[in-house]
């Protein structure tokens, strides 16, 4: 990966998860363990796939809070799910997504994932 996709990485982790995220995620020693790794997501995960094009933030939002709810990975989800105010997915989307995770993924990890939203939107 490139310095590129590293500064595309961070302009995206924090157009959609807030400033303050992508501070706290870059806090602290450089040196330290882990900070690799917190290069790595965002040159990958927020420069590569979230900076790609094709899809807008707002449906790529809804795309990771389903996977997320559907591997049942509650502590990503909350986050995303607080997210959701910076790209436009609304209370309705949510609902929508999570049903499609009731009928693909289970009913189990679709009630999981409401329990969070509710958690999430009652804040």
């Amino acid at each position: 990966m490139s310095d590129d996709d590293f500064r595309r990485g961070l302009e995206k982790r924090a157009e959609v998860m807030g400033q303050d995220f992508v501070d706290r995620a870059f806090a602290g020693d450089p040196e330290a363990f882990g900070q690799d790794f917190q290069r790595f997501l965002t040159e990958y995960a927020w420069g590569a796939a979230w900076g790609r094009g094709g899809l807008d933030n707002r449906e790529r939002h809804m795309i990771t809070i389903a996977v997320l709810a559907a591997l049942g990975r509650e502590k990503e989800l909350e986050g995303h799910l607080r997210a959701t105010v910076n790209t436009g997915v609304s209370e309705r989307d949510l609902s929508d997504v999570l049903h499609q995770v009731a009928i693909y993924a289970g009913v189990p990890a679709a009630l999981s994932a409401f329990n969070a939203a509710k958690r999430v939107l009652e804040k």
